[in-house]
């Protein structure tokens, strides 16, 4: 702060300095550089007048309801009611989920019965007695529906800690058995006296118990543990004994569903169906008919095989060709004549007795509610659509179109796309591009770059066509090749497209793929950063900055112990700088240029600046405290503010001051700005565990559009050394002074312009007096009006 006699001298200096320049003509660049010297060297420039906060109302988004409606069922199971209705169970996947009811025969919608707390089911299966049991996530409950009275039991966590349940199976007593993630346990549960045996964590690594499948004929229980290495373990129920029974040799990373019939244990191993004895745990050799070679596997797409009936078992090979494996024969091949299950791979089976006949039932493909009927005694497939109930879509990820303003969102699991039209209201069900993790548009062609889970794809789609094989158009895919599955930051910036992904499942070593557009070539550079996911990718010059995530891929449990910032030479994968931005921070998860031509970034819930060329830290701006995960995390600059969303919350960062307002504190994922200025972002409504909803935010009013944010005010050429600040929403201190770029008749008409403002700014208490005096003598050696 000044002193008295400090201001004095200053002010003396001021009228000085006023009259000299006014009445001379003299440019201020002629006066020697020690004339005038500077009060406030840099290392100890004042604060000035704190600026007020701006408090946001009690509910700043707009909530625009759901965009999307879907249709996602993973497993599904045939059973009958006690009035004699043969039926199909399945649980679309949403919000509080519901089991569905539906007649095989009439093709009605019997009933819904909601598994709240829910958000669907991976498991499902129907006990001698008839009652229909469900494992769900991501609460990982266990529930049981009675046909009898049409209620649903809430049975609990049968293991604390648990997000998934998998593969349910069943014995004779209708005692039922599972597999959970993240701590692959598999366990019992006996309805006679609601108890739960736990036989463990049954591996030290890897978390999926994936599949289970219990074997009647010699009182075992099969488990599936995966990824990134298949196992099969054979369980003795009382006991608790366990074998790894896994076939030598066995490449496949998981056993995604494992059933029984006839005494052998069918697998499906990575899309390959795999046979072993269920006594000796051998692998067994069975006949290809299509060939008449012994094979040891075969291609199946389906979640499993059917329970055993006339001609043996059946499910959809990768063609979706209806296939069996004769158990007489030991032979595997399409059906006689072939038959086609169009709507997708199956994904639920069960026998009915019709005529005196077995005929196969089944559900066919995740998304259409599709379903077949079979009867292997004249070779007849029907299909149709069962009216499972659609329910509003979890959302993954939004983008607004910069030239019309139209939002795109993309549904979780299912991939579908939607599109909402600000002007109507409305949304229109689009391409179904697969699960986006990362996308991005072309603004020279105004395409999207669409980065898709699983396979680690990139697609280029122009929306404004019709589909068609090249629109989507797949650029590549990196999950067999380079093991990256997740294109979780899709940046392109000239002739060039920069892809961040995790690795696999299982795997340690996310990538940076640069994507060459005039050839289609593609190289990928993995371990940038050791055992790290690419998080977030900005190119500056010749080089590209990326951020990285502890996270490994899905199954695995981190290495590393926090987020680098890192400089990358994209024609060599060279690393040319190497810097921890946040120390502790998990990941660094957004990166963009400022106004300042500075990095500005978002590790967990930390803002921070970085010099472009060297990556060292400049400022440190705190959001929140808590770790986020690889996707979590969005920034964007609007009227001179940093606004952003991480860990659920919507923020609005005035850089001048380094006050953080947060907007709204909970349920927000995702953040695009529409060219009018609007944001959208999905919402995660109170009390629901995924965001289902679309909503916007439309910020103030901005009175001083393209607002000067340099840290101190300038008059001209002249730095006063006064810290800027926002006096208002939108408008700097540096803003509201006299244009300096205006045509001013002379210069001390624009002095006493400045002075002039200065005196109102210091009347109301925006300045202090020794600011304004500052800003006197910049103006006064300043050359504007010379």
């Amino acid at each position: 702060m000044f002193s008295r006699r400090s201001f004095r001298r200053a002010l003396i200096t001021f009228t000085a300095v006023l009259g000299l320049l006014a009445t001379s003509g003299l440019p201020a660049s002629a006066a020697p550089p020690g004339d005038l010297p500077d009060p406030f060297p840099s290392e100890n420039w004042p604060l000035g007048t704190p600026t007020k906060p701006f408090a946001p109302s009690a509910e700043v988004i707009k909530d625009l309801g759901s965009p999307v409606s879907s249709l996602t069922i993973m497993e599904g199971a045939v059973g009958r009611t006690p009035d004699g209705r043969d039926v199909v169970y399945a649980v679309p996947a949403g919000e509080n989920a519901r089991l569905n009811v539906v007649d095989l025969h009439s093709r009605q919608l019997i009933r819904t019965v909601p598994l709240q707390g829910a958000a669907g089911g991976w498991a499902i299966v129907v006990t001698p007695n008839g009652d229909v049991y469900l494992g769900t996530y991501a609460n990982a409950h266990l529930y049981r529906y009675s046909p009898v009275t049409g209620e649903v039991t809430d049975l609990g966590q049968p293991i604390p800690g648990q997000s998934q349940i998998y593969g349910l199976t069943s014995d004779p007593a209708g005692n039922v058995y599972a597999g959970t993630y993240p701590n692959a346990h598999a366990f019992k549960y006996d309805p006679s006296t609601g108890q739960v045996t736990d036989y463990g964590s049954l591996d030290p690594v890897q978390q999926y118990a994936r599949s289970t499948v219990y074997d009647p004929d010699h009182n075992k229980l099969f488990v599936g543990v995966s990824t990134p290495n298949a196992r099969l373990l054979r369980i003795d129920p009382e006991t608790k004994a366990v074998e790894d029974i896994t076939p030598p040799g066995t490449t496949a990373k998981d056993f995604i569903d494992l059933d029984y019939a006839g005494g052998k244990i069918f697998a499906n191993a990575s899309s390959r169906l795999v046979v072993v004895d269920a006594v000796t745990g051998e692998q067994v050799k069975y006949t290809d008919a299509t060939t008449g070679q012994l094979v040891m596997d075969y291609p199946i797409a389906a979640r499993g095989v059917s329970p055993a009936g006339p001609g043996g078992v059946y499910f959809t090979n990768n063609t979706l060709s209806l296939t069996h494996y004769d158990l007489e024969t030991n032979t595997v091949g399409p059906v006689s004549p072939p038959r086609t299950v169009t709507r997708g791979a199956s994904i639920g089976y069960g026998w009915v007795t019709e005529n005196g006949q077995q005929v196969l039932y089944g559900l066919a493909g995740n998304y259409s509610g599709g379903t077949f009927r079979y009867n292997p005694a004249d070779g007849t497939l029907a299909q149709w659509s069962s009216p499972f109930q659609y329910v509003p879509s979890p959302l993954m990820h939004t983008l607004a179109d910069p030239a019309t303003g139209k939002v795109f969102v993309n549904v979780y699991l299912n991939g579908s796309t939607a599109i909402y039209d600000p002007a109507t209201g409305k949304s229109t069900v689009t391409t179904r591009q697969g699960q986006v993790e990362g996308w991005a548009w072309d603004g020279s062609t105004g395409k999207m770059y669409v980065g898709i889970y699983p396979y680690g794809r990139l697609s280029l789609w122009d929306p404004r066509l019709p589909d068609s094989p090249t629109n989507p158009k797949e650029l590549f895919s990196l999950v067999d090749s380079d093991h990256q599955n997740r294109p979780v930051a899709v940046v392109p910036a000239g002739n060039r497209v920069y892809v961040g992904t995790t690795p696999a499942y299982g795997e340690y070593g996310g990538a940076l793929t640069v994507y060459d557009v005039p050839t289609g070539s593609h190289t990928v550079y993995r371990n940038l950063v050791a055992d790290q996911t690419i998080a977030s990718a900005l190119p500056h010059g010749d080089n590209v900055w990326v951020g990285s995530s502890i996270e490994g891929g899905q199954g695995t449990e981190p290495i590393a112990t926090e987020g680098h910032l890192v400089k990358v030479d994209p024609a060599t994968g060279q690393v040319l700088a190497d810097v921890v931005p946040v120390p502790g921070a998990a990941s660094v998860n957004e990166l963009t240029i400022g106004p300042d031509g500075n990095i500005w970034g978002l590790a967990d819930g930390i803002v921070f600046a970085a010099d472009p060329d060297t990556g060292e830290v400049l400022r440190l701006l705190p959001v929140f405290s808590g770790y986020t995960g690889s996707q979590d995390g969005a920034l964007s600059w609007r009227d001179g503010y940093l606004y952003g969303v991480t860990g659920g919350r919507l923020f609005e960062l005035d850089v001048l001051s380094g006050h953080t307002t947060v907007l709204r504190n909970r349920g927000l994922n995702r953040l695009t700005q529409t060219p009018n200025g609007t944001y959208y972002t999905l919402l995660r409504p109170d009390g629901y565990i995924n965001p289902t909803n679309l909503a916007s935010y439309t910020p103030p009013v901005d009175p001083c559009p393209q607002s000067d944010v340099r840290p101190t005010v300038w008059t001209g050429n002249i730095d006063s050394h006064v810290q800027n600040r926002f006096l208002e929403y939108g408008c700097t201190l540096t803003d509201v002074l006299p244009d300096a770029e205006a045509d001013w008749p002379s210069h001390s008409a624009y002095v006493e312009a400045v002075n002039r403002k200065v005196r109102e700014l210091e009347r109301a208490g925006s300045i202090e007096r020794w600011e304004g005096v500052l800003i006197r003598i910049a103006a006064a050696r300043s050359d504007v009006g010379r």
